[in-house]
């Protein structure tokens, strides 16, 4: 053969061979080899160029990315302000600073480091190893020159942000560990069974197309797990809170020089005031997930009115949140932000309230539960000195011809902060504290009115037509029997009022005046004339879940069960007792009624008018209206009959024998009003009253005080009154009575 091993030496006689085919050529084999190797691998090669050339953008362009985000822009919620302009609730902004993760790993995670230097080089520049160090190493200075800068921007310590960094890393490290160790439940759970296979029996050619499909649509086994990567790892994290405006403007104007940082603005709910006008402005707190709803503007976190002034006007002081368009990596890094829609914020809300005058009768009260009770003048037995001081009290004024109200004080107060920013200590006292601080007095609070009520039963016995204003009734101290249905000096001195008519009957509160005509004319009238002055409904004050109070009816009690009607009730209806009870309010509105002329005016606290805002839907200023509805008169209500019961009340004060001569007259001021001293029995002190207006002849301003449980109407209630109105004077809300002036 002639590739078999020989040396043709050996061979001294052999024929001479001649080569044939192949084994003549050699270097023909060697080509044909070449060939038949060559030709895969330039397939190969092609593909490559292929891949780096033209196809390098297709797999790459995940990598780079962007995709669009959108964010709501918070809007500021409209501000509430008193009369004078002074701010009651204000959205204060605050400004966070936040890092990527990426940023603030110690150590640095190298993939991020080699992606961040990759950024800065050319494709050539990126096979350089000197080249990518150096960039590595100018990332490394870029991020000491950021935590530098942002240092020296925001007043803190290198070791302050240090801290941060480390907080925010455990945390995200955390979760992390959980993650991971959940993964690796995952992968050690027994698998899912494998599908089933194809039968031995089956054709070989049927056996192998099963298997080539098998191959190739199964995903390999992985030997090693992929790197877990954690939404927190790539997102942006809170460093510093707080942080001045100018930093977050800088830090917005300049991303070159803060790579990685950006800003987030938030806004808190505060009560510049705190405790003052509490019970009126309520509070704001932000949604809470279960609270969400279909409503587009309304989102997690927004603030929603709870109560007070926040709740009733909560759709005109929300604002409407914008929209930010950013743009954004597939690392969550920011690349670029824009706004497409900007925030509307809400309107500002003005009240009617004075504050210096809120203040100063705010202080009235308090230095009142400071004080021990007193009792004793025109409807309660004498007392000595309760040991404790009343549990709590209020005082309403408003505009006789408005409605519009001045003040409106309660006491015990709150912080109305803490129910935004709620601090344990502080809320556990308050909420333990049984005269019940968060309690709003002014709308809630029905209470017996006492002889308060008088001016209504009056109105009620003369336009019934049972008595005359100048018809005089003998009152010897009692109606009947000397052990009941007595006027108060029978109590004290065991004698009675005499003659008495409509005037002296309200000036020296005469009980038994009022049991007589009430006996005259039954309860009827009483019920008719109350519910004409407001008694019994609410007074439709722009306040949430208003209280009505108790109209006590003739054949019904105040729980709801019927039962037999008694005189006893008629005669204590006629002077505010039985079941009747009514609010602050309601009595206040009562005597700016008498003192109008009969008009029935709607107490509300937003002014009809404010500050102008402009309206993003036409680009045009508007001044938000809240429209109240325009005072009622009351039907069959003779001028006469209001003259008469005015010239009493002014008796009150003015007469050296009213209830209220030596604790509420002023020599500066005219005053009319009503004492009254409702009995609450169980041996717990009366509720203190005085209700009136200010000036008598030319009036302005209507009010009512009542301390709870304070004893005395006259001498707890009538002082506070007293002072109460002198504030006027003092603040320029009331003129002096020129009359008064020249004496």
């Amino acid at each position: 053969m002639l590739n078999r091993p020989r040396h043709d030496w050996t061979l001294p006689n052999a024929p001479t061979e001649v080569a044939r085919g192949l084994a003549a050529a050699p270097s023909a084999r060697m080509a044909g080899l070449f060939v038949v190797m060559a030709l895969p691998l330039l397939g190969i090669g092609g593909r490559l160029c292929q891949l780096q050339v033209e196809l390098q953008t297709g797999y790459v362009a995940p990598f780079s990315q962007t995709r669009i985000v959108l964010e709501d822009l918070r809007a500021r919620e409209g501000r509430i302000l008193a009369a004078d302009g002074s701010v009651l609730a204000d959205d204060v902004p605050s400004y966070d600073v936040l890092v990527h993760y990426r940023w603030l790993e110690d150590p640095v995670d190298r993939s991020w480091l080699r992606r961040k230097a990759w950024e800065r080089l050319s494709r050539g520049e990126r096979r350089q190893s000197a080249a990518v160090i150096a960039a590595e190493q100018h990332v490394m200075a870029e991020r000491r020159r950021l935590w530098s800068d942002l240092c020296e921007m925001c007043g803190r310590s290198p070791q302050e942000l240090t801290d941060a960094g480390r907080e925010i890393q455990i945390r995200v490290e955390h979760i992390w560990e959980d993650v991971h160790a959940r993964r690796q439940a995952a992968r050690q759970s027994p698998s899912a069974p494998p599908a089933a296979t194809t039968s031995r029996s089956a054709p070989v050619l049927t056996q192998w197309w099963h298997t080539m499909v098998e191959e190739l649509s199964r995903p390999p086994e992985r030997r090693t797990a992929e790197p877990l990567v954690i939404k927190e790892q790539e997102d942006y994290h809170v460093v510093w809170s707080n942080v001045s405006e100018n930093v977050a403007t800088t830090i917005a104007a300049h991303p070159e020089r803060f790579p990685g940082v950006k800003t987030r603005i938030r806004t808190t709910r505060v009560y510049p005031q705190r405790d003052l006008a509490a019970h009126l402005l309520g509070a704001r707190t932000p949604r809470q997930g279960d609270e969400l709803t279909g409503e587009a503007t309304r989102h997690l976190g927004e603030g929603v009115g709870r109560t007070g002034l926040e709740r009733q006007y909560d759709r005109e002081l929300h604002g409407r949140p914008g929209r930010l368009q950013q743009i954004v990596n597939r690392h969550g890094e920011v690349i670029e932000s824009r706004v497409l829609e900007p925030a509307q914020h809400g309107r500002d809300l003005v009240l009617t309230l004075d504050l210096a005058l809120q203040r100063r009768a705010e202080q009235l009260l308090d230095k009142v539960l400071e004080s021990p009770m007193k009792s004793g003048d025109d409807a309660s037995p004498v007392a000595a000195l309760a040991p404790a001081p009343p549990p709590g009290g209020c005082l309403v004024a408003i505009d006789v011809h408005t409605g519009a109200v001045l003040a409106a004080a309660a006491a015990p107060r709150f912080d109305a902060n803490l129910l935004v920013s709620p601090n344990s200590g502080a809320w556990s006292a308050l909420a333990a504290d049984p005269r019940k601080p968060f309690y709003p007095r002014m709308t809630h609070m029905a209470l017996p009115p006492g002889s308060v009520f008088k001016a209504i039963t009056a109105a009620a016995l003369l336009e019934s037509g049972t008595l005359q204003p100048d018809e005089t009734i003998p009152c010897r101290g009692y109606l009947d029997h000397p052990g009941q249905h007595r006027c108060l000096i029978y109590r004290h001195y065991g004698v009675g009022h005499g003659d008495t008519d409509l005037s002296q009957a309200l000036c020296q509160s005469c009980n038994v005046y009022f049991f007589s005509g009430a006996r005259r004319a039954g309860p009827q009238p009483f019920v008719e004339w109350a519910r004409k002055f407001g008694i019994g409904a609410v007074t439709g004050i722009d306040l949430p879940s208003e209280t009505a109070g108790t109209l006590p009816e003739p054949s019904q009690s105040a729980n709801g069960p019927r039962r037999r009607w008694h005189v006893g009730d008629t005669l204590g209806f006629a002077i505010g007792q039985s079941t009747l009870t009514t609010t602050p309010l309601q009595i206040a509105r009562m005597m700016a009624a008498i003192a109008n002329g009969g008009l029935l005016v709607t107490p509300h606290l937003a002014t009809t008018g404010g500050p102008t805002s402009l309206d993003l839907s036409d680009g045009e200023f508007v001044r938000p209206v809240f429209a109240h509805p325009e005072p009622q008169s009351i039907p069959d209500l003779r001028p006469e009959t209001l003259a008469a019961i005015r010239e009493g009340l002014y008796r009150v004060v003015h007469d050296p024998q009213g209830t209220g001569y030596k604790t509420v007259r002023l020599n500066e001021v005219t005053i009319a009003g009503k004492t009254g001293t409702a009995e609450v029995g169980g041996g717990r002190p009366d509720h203190a009253w005085f209700a009136g207006f200010t000036p008598a002849d030319n009036p302005r301003v209507a009010f009512a005080v009542v301390i709870e449980h304070g004893g005395s109407g006259s001498k707890t209630a009538g002082p506070v009154a007293r002072e109460f109105v002198r504030s006027l004077l003092e603040l320029g809300l009331i003129s002096p009575t020129s009359s008064l002036a020249e004496r």
